[in-house]
């Protein structure tokens, strides 16, 4: 596609010579003489570029670049000026110039300057576009269980209640409120894991950088208990305690990757098989297991699903889990310098190894 080049300049004989430089450039050109008439142009053809004079009456270059940018237009700009300045150069560079360019020049500096311009505006914007992309691909992948399956619970219990208002006993009512609030939960709880993820994959969490002493042993219990207390299977824990040290985690990162883990481990169990769960080490290293007795897949399979959202085997089963919570405690565990492997278990199950190592 032609890109679109705006120049604001008020002497006609400058004004022409560029234009005539960059339509035989194969660039589409439009034409202002002050910065008033720039700021109107700008919003009518949308350039992919703007060659500016500083020097101008009516609006300088320097308003129209401020009132652009406090507008959000954020075109990449080329002053062109005949005072090379260096307060000029700055008040430019401060307002959100890409370049300069002094009066003066040849043609083929133009031309360079221009295409370095417009081939970074063409990076930033496949960067971001992939960005969109990954973002679209992951919520694809999950709108059609985890995000698909709270809401049509909603949605359910809300009409039930809307048609059934008059006929309802209290018990009752108190039962759907109750299905409302597990929905609305699991919904809440999973664009909280999204958002967490997307955080700490950009690196726009400060999270995972600051670690505090924490006594391993009592966390893994209390969070063992958490889930199997969740998921009604109490009976089903059996922990196994092999040492008690301090290690350097993140309080709040950390034990988010415990609970996804080990509630994977309980998803992907009948009730009454056991998972266990256990810690050893010592202050230099620990390794934290969480052995279950699932077959809905191979140690390899879920290896190989380690940081892509969307359910594995979701054509097969309808078992909730490893999706955005195996990716976010992928994550994590990175975060923390550890290392997160699946061993198979014999005749059916996997291990979940969690390595720690205390560089303190």
């Amino acid at each position: 596609m032609t890109k679109k080049i705006l120049i604001i300049e008020d002497e006609k004989d400058i004004r022409d010579s560029l234009k005539t430089i960059l339509d035989l450039s194969g660039y589409k050109v439009f034409v202002a003489d002050n910065g008033e008439v720039g700021l109107q142009q700008t919003k009518e053809v949308k350039p992919d570029l703007i060659l500016c004079d500083v020097m101008m009456p009516v609006m300088d270059g320097f308003k129209f670049l401020e009132t652009l940018r406090a507008e959000g237009n954020e075109t990449p700009l080329i002053f062109l000026t005949a005072k090379a300045q260096y307060d000029d150069l700055r008040t430019g560079m401060n307002l959100g110039a890409d370049d300069y360019l002094f009066k003066p020049f040849k043609s083929m500096d133009l031309l360079k300057s221009i295409e370095r311009r417009l081939s970074r505006k063409a990076e930033l914007e496949h960067s971001l576009q992939t960005r969109v992309d990954s973002l679209e691909a992951t919520i694809s992948l999950m709108v059609g269980h985890e995000f698909n399956t709270p809401i049509h619970g909603i949605a359910a219990f809300t009409n039930l209640i809307k048609k059934r208002a008059s006929d309802l006993a209290i018990g009752e009512i108190e039962e759907f409120c109750q299905h409302l609030d597990r929905s609305t939960n699991r919904l809440r709880n999973t664009f909280q894991k999204v958002k967490m993820y997307y955080q700490l994959r950009n690196e726009s969490a400060p999270l995972g950088s600051r670690k505090q002493p924490n006594k391993l042993d009592e966390l893994v219990r209390s969070i063992a208990l958490k889930v199997a207390n969740d998921r009604n299977r109490a009976d089903d824990l059996d922990i196994h305690i092999n040492t008690a040290v301090e290690f350097l985690v993140n309080e709040e990162l950390f034990p988010v990757a415990l609970y996804e883990l080990m509630d994977n481990a309980f998803k992907f169990s009948k009730p009454g098989d056991a998972v266990v769960i256990s810690i050893s080490g010592n202050e230099h290293q620990v390794v934290i297991e969480i052995k279950d007795a699932g077959n809905t897949c191979s140690a390899a399979e879920v290896r190989n699903h380690v940081g892509m959202l969307g359910q594995l085997k979701r054509n097969i089963y309808e078992q909730q889990g490893l999706g955005v919570g195996l990716a976010l405690s992928s994550l994590i565990i990175s975060s923390q310098q550890g290392n997160l492997d699946f061993e198979d278990v014999k005749p059916h199950g996997i291990n979940t190894v969690i390595s720690l190592i205390n560089n303190s």
